[in-house]
């Protein structure tokens, strides 16, 4: 009886605490959401930094509101910025005109390279294994004060490939 006594009254003062509670998102150092286009082009500029021998092989806007920078090294192999737009209308009071303004962006590389971009993004120090074992799909992120989400997946289309996926 005194057992049982026992195991109830520790129970009880013990305070247990949701799973969510004290959960903050990840905070992201830099993204091109919520910019303009001349922005992204520099932040694709800033990722290709961390995929060294990579060169601009050319950019693909065929689609509207949607453009897409690829890169290869000497090996053939290729690192893919895409990014979507919103066309956002003017504000009556400031009557300003129509903008682009990135809603999604997509970083798509070989494990290393996407493993050195999420390390700069994240302000992490995780090796290529462990970026392995944090693949997740609509996983919220904070930047500039705002809520975001984003996806890390293998590539369906290029094996050895992954996908780091930002979007509103």
């Amino acid at each position: 009886m005194k057992l049982i006594i026992t195991c109830l009254l520790v129970c009880l003062g013990i305070k247990a605490n949701a799973q969510t509670d004290g959960y903050e998102p990840l905070a992201v150092r830099v993204l091109a959401l919520d910019t303009s286009v001349i922005i992204a082009k520099r932040f694709s500029e800033k990722m290709v930094e961390f995929a060294p021998g990579y060169k601009l092989a050319f950019i693909d806007n065929e689609k509207r509101h949607y453009v897409r920078y690829v890169y290869k090294n000497e090996k053939n192999e290729t690192l893919r910025v895409d990014y979507a737009f919103d066309i956002q209308s003017p504000d009556e009071e400031n009557k300003t005109p129509k903008k682009a303004v990135v809603d999604y962006q997509s970083i798509s590389g070989e494990l290393q390279i996407i493993t050195n971009i999420y390390n700069f993004l994240f302000s992490a120090n995780l090796s290529a294994d462990r970026v392995m074992t944090s693949s997740t799909t609509g996983t919220p992120i904070i930047f500039n004060g705002r809520n975001y989400e984003y996806t890390l997946l293998p590539d369906d289309y290029e094996p050895g490939y992954w996908v780091l996926t930002f979007r509103r």
